[in-house]
């Protein structure tokens, strides 16, 4: 077996040297005496990679994580006050943290219960080596003490699988390919693809995010399996959706949300990613080759067209740009677009609530456009338009620009939209959203009368806000006056 040496920074050395300490000081604890201890998965890939990671899981080869966080955790009552100087004076954190049980859910394809906690400014999960051995029936593997290839050879992939022996201080590849594979720049299965995602069909994403993260090439059979119907279904109705949820936005918070989101399509795993699994679409009103243009169309923005990053900054909630972008082919129902993305991918209220916005606002995003572009825009209608978008009037704009390019080509949508763009910053109404109305509302009252608080104040607010677009440079005395023309109009003659 080929073996590498890792250099460990003088946290993970502490850490390294505490966990052995425990095992040797606690060895009548049962399993303790014959305890392999190794680090694996991400941690051992990134140290490889020369990318410094600050979670580690340690996998044991004789006691669950659980009674070894117990037996650790006596050990660091005792003697932890040693590890914390040392830490101290070697300038990191020496802060070490009680033990935590995060329970399985076998329902929802998590077979492991996990045991974790915090040392030395490391993020620690202990769990044992294990195999699964599948229920026909139900598909919940029943989870047992295994053999560190047996451990390996279940993980998602080969460049995931490797492990890094605390005794040897070597790293071991007991898939026979992982180090090979990280040389080649290829994601693959330890075992069979279609078994090892009919095992766990969120793997599917997982291994589209580390292609993605690391610049890998998916290996052709794991690409074939990813396409199978039968996973999608698995990963559709097994796999809870912010367990999916998660996966995808590390991918369009990543490196290459383009490829990610790309890979989802081609998979065609469109409707069971972004979908509400309860009521996926049943016709051709959502069209899930609109998200590819709108994916082409977001990556040539951002590729090719600065002035328009430099107006509605697509890259400063990168997460939320590929997320409008994914969700334009439901442009034409925003109650449709927000049940979707919240039960889909489980996205925050806020994350949707934008997307059901910028669909209610698009017909007026688009008469903004269109006016410009005849160069019969008025400031106050395009002032009110941004002012009723408030804070996410790039995010609507950007998700109207992408639902554009389904029916227009991307030279002539963009030519549009910068021309929008530039009566926006010609007009300095970026911050519409905030201007501050130049009466109060008690003035307003006193302009009109004094009437009762009702409808018509916030009509009136309305009133005078597009009257500051239209005079930018009016006083207050010409406000007040506009206000007592208004009477009528506000129903208070």
């Amino acid at each position: 077996m080929t073996t590498v040496q890792l250099p460990l920074t003088p946290a993970e050395k502490l850490f390294r040297e505490c966990l052995l300490d425990c095992r040797t000081q606690m060895e009548s604890v049962p399993g303790m005496k014959d305890l392999v201890l190794r680090w694996t998965g991400g941690w051992v890939r990134d140290k490889l990679l020369g990318v410094q990671s600050h979670d580690i899981d340690v996998a044991l080869s004789t006691m669950t994580g659980w009674e070894f966080g117990q037996a650790l955790q006596t050990f660091i009552k005792e003697h932890g006050a040693k590890y914390e100087e040392q830490a101290r004076k070697q300038g990191f954190n020496s802060q070490l943290k009680d033990i935590h049980k995060i329970e399985a859910n076998p329902d929802k394809s998590k077979h492991l219960e996990t045991i974790t906690t915090r040392m030395f400014g490391i993020d620690v999960d202990f769990v044992n080596l294990r195999k699964e051995v599948y229920n026909r029936q139900n598909r919940h593997p029943q989870v047992e003490f295994g053999t560190a290839e047996e451990d390996a050879l279940r993980r998602d992939a080969t460049v995931n699988a490797l492990f890094y022996n605390l005794d040897t201080q070597e790293v071991e590849d007991f898939t026979h390919r992982g180090l090979e594979d990280m040389k080649d720049k290829i994601i693959r299965t330890p075992l069979a693809p279609y078994q090892t995602f009919k095992d766990d069909p969120l793997r599917v994403l997982r291994l589209i995010r580390f292609a993605c993260r690391l610049q890998y090439e998916i290996e052709p059979s794991a690409k074939e399996a990813m396409k199978d119907t039968t996973i999608h279904e698995a990963l559709r109705l097994k796999i809870s959706r912010e367990r999916v949820g998660v996966e995808i936005g590390k991918i369009m918070a990543g490196p290459d949300p383009y490829t990610g989101l790309k890979y989802v399509n081609e998979f065609d795993l469109y409707f069971t990613v972004f979908a509400d699994p309860a009521t996926p679409p049943i016709d051709d009103s959502v069209d899930a080759g609109h998200a590819i243009i709108a994916y082409d169309g977001l990556q040539r923005i951002l590729d090719e067209k600065s002035s328009i990053c430099l107006s509605l900054r697509p890259r400063e909630d990168q997460t939320l740009s590929w997320f409008l972008a994914a969700y334009t082919p439901w442009c034409k129902s925003s109650a449709n677009a927000y049940q979707a993305s919240r039960e889909g991918i489980k996205a925050t209220n806020s994350m949707s609530k934008v997307l059901r916005d910028a669909i209610d606002m698009r017909p007026a995003i688009l008469d903004g456009v269109q006016s410009a572009n005849d160069e019969k825009a008025i400031r106050g209608d395009v002032g009110m338009t941004l002012r009723r978008c408030k804070e996410a009037w790039r995010s609507h704009v950007l998700f109207s620009l992408l639902c554009d390019l389904v029916e227009q080509d991307f030279a002539t949508v963009t030519d549009r939209y910068q021309n929008f763009l530039a009566y926006i910053h010609y007009q300095k109404l970026e911050d519409a959203y905030a201007v501050t109305p130049i009466l109060k509302g008690n003035e307003i009252r006193e302009a009109l009368g004094n009437p009762k608080v009702g409808p018509w104040l916030g009509k009136a607010v309305d009133e005078l806000a597009r009257w500051q677009f239209d005079h930018p440079q009016g006083a207050k005395e010409e406000a007040i006056d506009m206000m007592m023309g208004k009477r009528s109009e506000l129903g208070l003659s």
